[in-house]
């Protein structure tokens, strides 16, 4: 008995090793959850391998025989495992034969390059993706009664996101969140180079996007892989450095390289289920590795993006600026009110004003800007016809009268204007205005 077996061990053994070298040369495609089975379905470009959860052995493995599922992303849905085409709408099921029949009735070619692909409620939905010139920037959804894809409806007074490719979008609570990827240059040559920094929501029972902030500068990754925890999405970026971000509290989590996440191979994205990481590493093997090993050391956590957009922000600081200029204006005519305010007819002071002759105007007029001679003031008032004692007494009445008006206007007992002997020579008088007393008025 004990030859018997040893003989078909013999045996068995080259088909282990044939085994095993056919699956080290496929290429990987993707891997999916099978909650339900307790299973990771393994794509290959030949072949669907189902891996057991618990113990990542294959379970079963079938090959492909027409055509190559390479151009395919697999996805379950009601429990069926679909074949999407990666850059049409085609949707194929595993036949009997072990080949991809078409499943819809749509005819779609070529444009969901870089499309973003989700499950809502047992339908299947697309965003965003390039095709025939344009980017797409709605949702299409499969509907299983025809068959075909269509457009999901929106409501009439929604704003309208960018077209994008290649962009990382989750759906959760309902709703359907992306950011990042790339949009179209709509001037010059169409070429699709222009980052998307805009943070996007769609909610499902308003049936309204909402352009939610944009992405600040530590936010943009160059992302190597994604994947959901919970509300929360993971990525991996073209260092292996882990961040994660809460899209509703608005956070990013940057994480301490963990080494094992070096064996994270690029394109493939990781699956999170029950506390483990689900992964295909460089030998073409699926792992995993807890969830705590490589999230265990945050770095850096800082906000994801900026909630004030470029309009807001312009419009906000328009606002400022018209305040403060109503503010300068409202400073300025304050002021205005504590100053004495000479006019052709008299002189204002807040809300009081005096009536001043014009002669009285021209000596304050002759004073403000500097000192000058009495006898200015002199010639000013002097009357041909009256004698020089005469108009000695009308200048002097000229001066009494200006500093008892303005005494009255502005309460202050000083003297507005005074008169005394020249610094430079004594035998003449100056005039000049009291700025010791009346300069922060003028």
């Amino acid at each position: 008995m004990s030859m018997k077996l040893f003989l078909r061990v013999l045996l068995f053994l080259p088909l282990i090793s044939l085994s095993q070298n056919d699956k080290s040369n496929q290429i990987p495609i993707d891997i999916l959850l099978d909650s339900i089975n307790n299973q990771i379905i393994y794509q290959t470009n030949t072949s669907i391998h189902r891996i057991d959860i618990s113990s990542l052995k294959t379970i079963s493995s079938i090959k492909i025989k027409h055509p190559s599922p390479s151009d395919y992303k697999i996805t379950l849905n009601k429990n069926e495992l679909l074949f999407l085409e990666k850059r049409g709408g085609d949707i194929s099921i595993l036949n009997s034969n072990d080949s991809l029949k078409k499943k819809d009735n749509s005819n779609i070619v070529n444009f969901f390059i870089g499309t973003n692909r989700f499950v809502r409620k047992d339908t299947i939905f697309k965003h965003g993706g390039y095709g025939y010139w344009t980017l797409s920037n709605f949702l299409t959804y499969f509907e299983d009664l025809s068959n075909e894809w269509q457009i999901y409806p929106i409501s009439a007074s929604t704003s309208i996101p960018p077209g994008v490719i290649n962009h990382t979008g989750f759906y959760t609570n309902d709703s359907y969140y992306f950011f990042g990827g790339n949009s179209m240059n709509e001037t010059g040559t169409r070429t699709i180079t222009k980052e998307n920094d805009g943070v996007w929501r769609f909610n499902f029972n308003t049936k309204k996007w909402k352009f939610l902030g944009t992405l600040l500068r530590n936010s943009s990754i160059k992302t190597l892989a994604t994947f959901k925890k919970k509300s929360n999405i993971l990525l991996l970026d073209d260092q292996k450095i882990l961040y994660e971000i809460d899209i509703l509290k608005n956070t990013l989590i940057k994480y301490k390289l963990a080494p094992i996440l070096y064996g994270f191979i690029r394109g493939i994205k990781p699956i999170y289920f029950r506390n483990f990481v689900y992964f295909v590493d460089e030998s073409k093997n699926v792992n995993k590795v807890a969830i705590s090993e490589i999230t265990k050391e945050p770095i850096i956590v800082s906000k994801f993006y900026d909630t004030q957009n470029i309009t807001e922000k312009i419009m906000l600081a328009s606002g400022f600026i018209i305040l403060l200029i109503v503010l300068l204006f409202i400073a300025k005519r304050y002021a205005n009110s504590k100053t004495l305010k000479l006019l052709d007819n008299g002189v204002r002071y807040k809300n009081k004003f005096i009536e001043l002759d014009n002669l009285s105007i021209s000596i304050i007029k002759m004073v403000e800007p500097q000192d000058i001679e009495l006898s200015k003031v002199y010639n000013l008032v002097k009357k041909d016809h009256l004698s020089k004692i005469q108009n000695e007494r009308i200048k002097n009445q000229y001066i009494d009268q200006i500093n008892l008006q303005l005494s009255v206007l502005t309460g202050i007992k000083e003297a507005f204007l005074i008169v005394s002997k020249s610094n430079f020579d004594k035998r003449y008088k100056i005039i000049r205005l009291n700025r010791a007393v009346y300069g922060n008025l003028l």
